[in-house]
């Protein structure tokens, strides 16, 4: 927490050093460290509190968010550079911090900037967006500020409004049972697509309504090979634009690509950046199917602190009275090849124990390799605590997972747990930022 809050005040400060931004003979966490490592990333640090200091002083009505803002974006970065750690993954470290660095200071010289086009608009309406709101794009087109295209399934080829020329053809097959057609009322621009894959990976074909034919066209510069986002159809004003958007729950960013007649035009981004919260969703405690109000508040506060800083050391000191011999015998269990947290695995870490109760839900419920175990006082007893993100496969959510558990006879036995949420809160800022490249075949 300290060294969190001292790279938060460096930012702040004047006169901040060529290398890293803070004083790495105090580097405590492991993405510090790395920075500490490379003259790329002592760099790229450096710039970073030169454009953090630039974004307060040109947007003073901002400066409050935007200081928010880059304790949550440390917090990521902290995290993703632990579950690399975590998974053993040292070789690719670096390079992920790179690229986060590199977004960062683009996000931070772009606050306030206009991106351009159909998205002007959307920036403009951000700020009125509920607070907590998950689905943004929902939220605007509840708004009116965009009409998104319909989708209809197209079961069969035969089903379809037109005859694919063969342009069109030759970018999707045809005969596949997943199609979807995108149909905007008073265009003549739609898509078929198809998702496919764990990953629900794009496979999309743009084309052009003449009469009763589709005509292939180019692929928006903002649409690739894109998995794990979200593309659409729009109406934005006069406009008929392509979106793709991305996101968590810190942010979301939009690419848009306008209909220019005969071809899609060049990409424009905007990232909009959001307060996080966390609410518990629920706990419960052995037997099964107890209800754990008192061990939910204590989860709570441990994730409140751990989110700040989520790695070791954050929360595994030792407070007066806990017994430090049980808890080091746990941690010696669970950390084991075949213990519920075992070193450097994502296979084999335990599920959030639920007691028969439904306290996650639908939602992602597993730990993985970046959980972390911290001693935890409940009920009078020193019990091996773990926090995690929820995982399922290799699917990882934003939440925290929660649970205590008991070193008896040699075994663990759980004994209480907490899902704990973490959820969008109100928009900080919005930044216009250089489009990102797309994958392709």
């Amino acid at each position: 927490m300290k060294g969190l809050i001292g790279l938060a005040l460096v930012l702040l400060a004047p006169g901040a050093a060529s290398a890293a931004g803070f004083d790495c003979a105090k580097a405590s966490s492991e993405a510090e460290k790395q920075v500490c490592a490379s003259p790329k990333l002592s760099a790229l640090d450096s710039d970073l509190g030169k454009a953090f200091q630039a974004a307060v002083q040109a947007h003073p009505e901002l400066a409050d968010a935007i200081r928010l803002d880059q304790r949550h974006w440390l917090a990521g970065r902290d995290d993703v550079t632990w579950g690399f750690k975590a998974s053993a993954l040292d070789n690719s470290i670096q390079e992920s911090l790179t690229g986060l660095y590199q977004r960062r200071i683009a996000v931070l010289k772009g606050v306030g900037n206009k991106p351009g086009g159909p998205l002007d608009a959307v920036q403009s309406a951000l700020p009125g967006i509920p607070a907590g709101t998950t689905d943004v794009v929902k939220a605007l087109a509840s708004a009116g500020v965009l009409t998104l295209a319909k989708e209809v399934e197209v079961p069969d080829p035969k089903s379809l409004p037109f005859q694919a020329d063969e342009s069109l053809r030759k970018q999707i097959d045809m005969d596949d049972g997943r199609l979807t057609n995108r149909v905007l009322d008073g265009s003549p621009i739609g898509s078929l697509y198809a998702l496919g894959g764990t990953a629900n990976c794009y496979s999309e074909a743009p084309y052009r309504r003449d009469g009763n034919k589709a005509v292939g066209v180019d692929m928006p510069p903002i649409w690739g090979t894109d998995c794990m986002t979200r593309h659409e159809i729009a109406r934005i004003g006069s406009d008929v634009v392509a979106l793709r958007v991305d996101g968590g729950t810190a942010e979301t960013t939009f690419a848009a690509s306008r209909w220019q007649g005969n071809a899609f035009g060049p990409a424009v981004e905007l990232l909009a950046r959001f307060d996080v919260t966390l609410a518990l969703k629920g706990a419960a405690c052995a037997p099964k199917e107890s209800p754990c109000d008192e061990f939910g508040k204590l989860a709570m506060q441990y994730a409140t602190r751990y989110a700040l800083r989520p790695q070791p050391g954050t929360i595994d000191r030792l407070d007066k009275g806990m017994d430090k011999a049980a808890y080091a015998a746990a941690v010696a269990v669970a950390t084991a090849p075949d213990g519920i947290a075992p070193k450097g695995k994502d296979t084999g870490a335990a599920e959030l124990p639920t007691f028969g109760s439904k306290i996650t839900g639908y939602s992602m419920s597993g730990y993985a390799s970046e959980a972390t175990t911290f001693p935890i006082r409940f009920r009078n007893e020193t019990l091996l605590g773990l926090i995690g993100h929820g995982h399922v496969g290799w699917r990882q959510n934003d939440d925290w997972l929660v649970s205590a558990w008991r070193l008896k006879g040699g075994k663990l036995e759980p004994v209480a747990s907490a899902y704990i949420e973490a959820n969008p809160g109100r928009i900080l800022f919005s930044s216009s930022v250089p489009p990102t490249p797309r994958p392709s075949l």
